[in-house]
């Protein structure tokens, strides 16, 4: 294993041919030193050639039948709620089958990509998606969604009106936007289990992978306040509010929170 899993991280995210299954296992290793990022590689490359004699030439609709089949058969692949840590980590699903959305999307698209697919991700607001040759698929129980069905996914998962889908909501994410989506994940479900310390950590890797992002410096920069880092939060903070537009409806609180941290530290 790399002695360094953040940069190994880093370095996947940052490549343009970066493997999405390694920098998710090495996003896991940061958080999970057990984590053997090679042989979770190899089991994802069997699974890939497993999946390359299923196919057989297929495409679009039927591929994405074969991909469904051969995850649910050999790895027990399904959609489980976040609360569990374990459904976001790459290593986990391979082991236990259960993930979020996004998390058996970065599954499709390793073993898929592998086996000569075209796979994308989507980032539908609320879920995730995965386009296989051109067709919409929900990663987690391989149904093909067309428009309709995709505009009733995103509205379910949002709680919100959806009157139709918006052309932006089907652009393919990059795999560093993945694995910063996978991490922001991950620190609201540890901040949820009030695990702190891992929520922290999920926020410094969402600022290493967005360092350009004010939001992610924020975000930090609550939890590095919660963490009694009251150095750390006020600079995340003073950089947000920096960034953030004048207008920005959390800048009353925000500036309220830097003060407080400013007398806490004279």
């Amino acid at each position: 294993m790399a002695s360094d899993p953040r940069r190994a991280l880093l370095m996947c995210a940052g490549s343009p041919r970066g493997d999405i299954a390694e920098g998710a296992l090495w996003l896991a290793a940061e958080d999970c030193p057990e984590v053997d990022v090679q042989a979770a590689l190899r089991t994802v490359d069997d699974l890939a050639a497993e999946l390359r004699t299923r196919l057989g030439g297929s495409r679009g609709g039927a591929a994405i039948a074969a991909v469904h089949e051969l995850l649910r058969e050999r790895v027990g692949l399904r959609r489980s709620g976040g609360a569990d840590p374990r459904t976001h980590y790459l290593h986990t699903v391979l082991d236990r089958g259960a993930g979020i959305p996004i998390s058996c999307a970065v599954l499709w698209i390793a073993v898929g990509r592998r086996a000569g697919l075209d796979v994308e991700g989507i980032g539908l607001p609320g879920h995730f998606g995965v386009r296989v040759d051109g067709v919409l698929a929900e990663p987690s129980d391989g149904e093909v969604l067309d428009d309709e069905a995709a505009r009733l996914l995103v509205a379910a998962a949002t709680r919100a009106r959806v009157a139709e889908l918006q052309p932006s909501w089907l652009d393919p994410v990059p795999s560093r936007l993945m694995l910063a989506r996978m991490s922001r994940n991950l620190r609201g479900c540890y901040s949820l289990l009030e695990r702190w310390d891992m929520a922290l950590r999920a926020a410094d890797r969402c600022v290493a992978l967005l360092p350009d992002e004010p939001s992610e410096r924020r975000d930090r920069g609550l939890l590095l306040w919660r963490s009694g880092l009251n150095t750390a939060a006020l600079s995340d903070l003073r950089h947000y509010l920096d960034c953030a537009p004048g207008d920005a409806a959390d800048r009353p609180a925000l500036n309220e929170a830097a003060g407080r941290l400013r007398a806490a530290l004279n």
